[in-house]
């Protein structure tokens, strides 16, 4: 108790980071919050009901939600553009609990460790251009569309570990272990391109270009 400082390490390897305009956000929750709290209550009972839910403590929001799922398909895709094979890709998720408390986060940091001792030849990091990086994202959302475990994956009320994903598995979002610090848990390609019931509640249900060019 009363600890204020964290043990570390440090990485020398590269990154992109992903931070979004956290008014966007709100204005789509506030737009489907229904549907989507409705989604994310499954994930949660699922969640709080596991063998799982004794050891660790998730707060799991229609925003960790989206951040996790998005992060998932941007290494999927990004490991076919930066040289970089997909377990060699890492994610890190900032995003705030939603209770009002503490700073409020809604980003993402991909990177990767395995370069030797000087570091990496930056193949990740010219993804993060800006004439590079809107491409690949959009990549990423068309390829989220689609699965080949559907209608089966998209239906789904949970699947993978414990029961805490929805609309995802191997064939579209699910990750190495290495790379996803939550263990491929708490994802839902919903909350990014919405689902065969509701295909409108998906933050980019109707295009990239929805939000980004606002």
């Amino acid at each position: 108790q009363g600890t204020n400082w964290y043990p570390g390490y440090q990485v020398l390897g590269e990154g992109i980071f992903v931070r979004f305009d956290e008014e966007q956000i709100e204005r789509w929750i506030s737009q489907y919050g229904e549907k989507l709290s409705a989604r994310a209550d499954i994930i949660k009972n699922n969640y709080e009901n596991s063998f799982y839910a004794t050891s660790s403590t998730e707060h799991i929001t229609i925003k960790f939600l989206f951040l996790h799922s998005f992060a998932h398909a941007l290494i999927r895709q990004l490991s076919f553009e930066c040289g970089y094979s997909i377990a060699s890709l890492r994610e890190r998720i900032y995003c705030d609990k939603g209770d009002g408390t503490g700073k409020v986060m809604t980003g993402l940091f991909i990177y990767t460790a395995n370069g030797d001792s000087e570091g990496t030849l930056g193949g990740l990091v010219r993804q993060g251009y800006r004439e590079t990086l809107p491409d690949i994202i959009k990549k990423a959302i068309e390829k989220a569309r689609y699965c080949t475990n559907d209608p089966v994956c998209s239906l789904s009320q949970g699947q993978g570990l414990y029961s805490t994903n929805l609309a995802a598995c191997h064939s579209c979002l699910l990750l190495p272990e290495t790379s996803c610090e939550h263990f491929n848990a708490f994802l839902d390609r919903g909350v990014l391109i919405g689902t065969m019931e509701e295909p409108d509640i998906g933050f980019f249900s109707k295009g990239f270009d929805t939000y980004s060019n606002k």
